[in-house]
């Protein structure tokens, strides 16, 4: 991260956590959208386990190849996408939606926030 303008890990977590709650957001409108198809198993992300997995260190998050004719990928750092072999429930997808907005909207506040402070520092505390 050498080449960055503002070598902040705070900043590079938040541009981190909105993309992880915006691949969860396609996530959950994939498995509303797939409500009634047969045989069709809900999909999830466990923000938890990708966070801590991007705190210690592991920036890159591979996907779970379930057959051997799935394309090989070298990471993908959106989010911990698995099968939960659970029908898809319409009352806990939209708790998930409204979790996930939360956290998203909680992300852009504190990324706001945290420039309001790096502009204040920049204008030497002018308003």
């Amino acid at each position: 991260m050498s080449g960055d303008l503002f070598p902040d890990s705070t900043l590079h977590l938040l541009e981190k956590t909105l993309s992880w709650h915006n691949r969860g957001e396609e996530i959950i409108a994939g498995n509303l959208a797939n409500l009634e198809t047969p045989n069709y198993t809900r999909k999830d992300v466990n923000f938890q386990e990708v966070l801590q997995g991007y705190l210690q260190g592991r920036t890159g998050i591979t996907l779970a190849a379930t057959n051997p004719r799935h394309l090989q990928t070298a990471s993908l750092d959106t989010g911990l996408v698995r099968e939960t072999d659970a029908p898809v429930d319409l009352d806990q997808e939209m708790v998930n939606l409204s979790m996930n907005q939360l956290g998203y909207q909680t992300s852009v506040t504190m990324l706001k926030k945290k420039l309001d402070q790096l502009r204040t520092a920049i204008e030497g505390g002018r308003v």
